[in-house]
């Protein structure tokens, strides 16, 4: 009688969600480096270009990371000059982000990084398989951050023509 075969172990949904996220992260990091800005980088900037002003509390809580990571993340992108913060009029405690000149010139360049990187995705799945994976990411987003009103702005940003939004 021979030791019984083990069936290989199944990754997890969770597994294979980390994977995937690290992945997508690499690839999105590797088109924003293309154009000098680092992943989180592009993703503030979204945010800026829809609401120039916003306090970094706001900045920190919109991309759901900590107000310190947000700091940290806009002292670089100040001292490389894609965005100046200023004391709110009104509140002193309060810092406002604006995405500088050099950021609204990069708005196409940084529009064609991310469709590339939807493109990219797309070209994996149907229309349908398109719909339903964003169906169901929009679902997980919701249960983990029930109060967030999931920002559309990088949809909205792909989709923009203009350029007065900053």
């Amino acid at each position: 009688m021979g030791t019984p075969k083990r069936s290989k172990p199944q990754t997890t949904v969770g597994q294979l969600l980390a994977q995937v996220c690290r992945m997508t992260g690499h690839r999105i990091r590797e088109h924003m480096e293309s154009i000098g800005m680092h992943r989180g980088q592009g993703f503030a900037l979204i945010h800026l270009l829809h609401r120039n002003g916003l306090s970094q509390r706001d900045l920190a809580r919109l991309m759901h990371i900590s107000p310190a990571s947000v700091t940290h993340m806009l002292q670089r992108m100040e001292r490389d000059g894609w965005i100046e913060r200023k004391r709110d009029d009104a509140d002193q405690r309060i810092i406002r982000v604006y995405a500088s000149g050099k950021a609204v010139k990069l708005r196409r360049e940084t529009q064609r990084v991310f469709r590339e990187m939807e493109d990219e995705i797309n070209a994996i799945y149907t229309p349908e398989e398109q719909a339903t994976l964003k169906q169901l990411l929009i679902k997980l987003h919701d249960h983990y951050a029930p109060d967030d009103p999931h920002s559309h702005h990088l949809e909205r940003f792909l989709r923009d023509e203009g350029e007065d939004d900053a």
